[in-house]
């Protein structure tokens, strides 16, 4: 009697074939990616390459290894026979998954150092004792996605930065006279065995006796990251602890952690990879797609802008999104809001101004985002009502993990649509996300920051 296929086992299921399984886990992992990506157009489009038997290496490197391969964008199962691992595609940037001469090969399309790794590391481990336990049929991991999320950046950060994330959530956590931290912190890259690889000099304010960056010290630290700010950064030395300030960017052999108050902040690594952290939820930011998506959506409103239109346009929103305690912008056509304008503010439910081009003026930005209240703009960059309040019936889903203004600002978009009035809300909150809202979809956006 031959033995029974080692996936065959772990299914015990008569009706559910090894494909079957493949597919499942390849779903369960693009769930997974969909809590990371706030576009799930940048999702990347994985492979996974499943050892179809049990073969030990010495028989594997004479016989070879018998593969199915799944990827995320394709319903074509494919099957091919490799005598070593490293015939796979992009295997160096892969993860390898080895249990009793068994192994998954997860592609995840990514180039250098990758939290990846970590994060599939956490998910395979998931599913197989969910396989163990449950059986294939029943296996779920879709509760336990913020969890293997969450256990693979930590690990990951640690690895290369010997950055303890939990510390992090601390200090971001952490008041200073009642006020949250809106700061910025250097670190180098370790060489995987805790020590950092590189130095700094030329620091703008340099500490006689450098400071451990290390939660015994979380007061002083808070207290030290009142001196940075967007513009000065704490830098981490090669020994983990704080020697002072610079107002240098991140090297490429750096990480660049931007705290933006209560549980929000964001890492930027190997150059320009993003990570962001906003209370108990990590996102993936794919910059390059962020600014095509806004250019897209304001074309949608107005197809007839000009490259340098959109240009301007891109540079108020830009403004607007460094406003400290967010705001709301709500762009249209120059009929649309001239009429939106005279709705609003002869309902007193909103201040009418004097046209006034934002573009031309950047400053005015700041002054008319610092009062509560949406501030209405044209395509053409011209401004004639602030302080507006989105009314409205409640007509779409709210989401309760969102704050009011995301909510009040998708409701208002979806509500005027019914009137035939079509606009786009860009919204900043105060935990620094910036989303860009019309009646289809919301886009996060990634904003750089000065």
């Amino acid at each position: 009697m031959s033995r029974r296929n080692y996936w065959d086992i772990l299914i015990d299921d008569q009706t559910m074939t090894r494909e079957d399984l493949f597919l499942k886990i390849r779903d369960m992992y693009t769930a997974l990616m969909r809590h990371l990506y706030d576009n799930p157009a940048d999702i990347p489009d994985f492979r996974i390459h499943f050892a179809c038997d049990q073969v030990p290496i010495e028989q594997g490197e004479k016989t070879g290894y018998p593969i199915t391969t799944v990827s995320r964008r394709s319903s074509v199962i494919e099957t091919r026979t490799i005598h070593d691992v490293t015939e796979v595609e992009n295997f160096e940037n892969s993860y390898v998954w080895y249990r009793d001469d068994v192994f998954v090969i997860f592609d995840f399309r990514a180039d250098g150092i990758s939290p990846f790794v970590f994060i599939t590391q956490s998910f395979m481990q998931e599913v197989f004792q969910n396989l163990v336990s449950q059986g294939a049929r029943k296996m779920r991991v879709a509760m336990m996605n913020e969890l293997i999320i969450s256990t693979g950046i930590v690990e990951f950060f640690y690895e290369y930065y010997s950055i303890d994330i939990n510390f992090l959530q601390n200090l971001s956590a952490a008041t200073y006279e009642k006020s949250y931290a809106d700061s910025r912190i250097i670190a180098s890259r370790t060489d995987g065995r805790g020590v950092r690889r590189t130095k700094r000099s030329g620091l703008k304010i340099a500490f006689t006796e450098p400071i451990d960056f290390s939660v015994e010290n979380l007061r002083q630290i808070r207290k030290l990251l009142e001196m940075s700010s967007p513009h000065l950064a704490l830098v981490i030395a090669e020994t983990g602890k704080i020697r002072g300030l610079t107002d240098d960017e991140a090297q490429s052999n750096e990480c660049e952690i931007r705290i933006m108050g209560h549980l929000s902040w964001a890492i930027r690594f190997d150059t320009d990879k993003t990570i962001s952290y906003n209370s108990g939820h990590y996102h993936i930011f794919v910059p390059h797609t962020s600014d095509a998506n806004l250019r897209n959506l304001l074309k949608k409103l107005d197809a007839g802008l000009s490259e340098e239109r959109l240009n301007a346009l891109c540079s108020v929103i830009q403004q607007a999104s460094s406003q400290s305690h967010g705001t709301i912008l709500i762009i249209g056509t120059p009929d649309q809001i001239e009429s939106e304008k005279e709705r609003i503010a002869g309902a007193k439910s909103g201040l009418a101004i004097n046209p006034i081009h934002l573009d031309e003026d950047l400053t005015l930005v700041d002054a008319i985002t610092a009062i509560d209240g949406a501030v209405l703009m044209d395509t053409e960059c011209v401004c004639g009502c602030i302080g507006a309040i989105l009314d409205g019936d409640l007509v779409t889903k709210g989401a309760l993990a969102r704050g009011s203004r995301y909510n009040s600002a998708r409701n208002y978009i979806m509500r005027r649509r019914d009137f035939d009035e079509h606009f786009l809300a860009v919204v900043m909150s105060e935990d620094g996300t910036v989303d860009a809202i019309n009646e289809d979809k919301v886009y996060r956006l990634h904003m750089a920051q000065d």
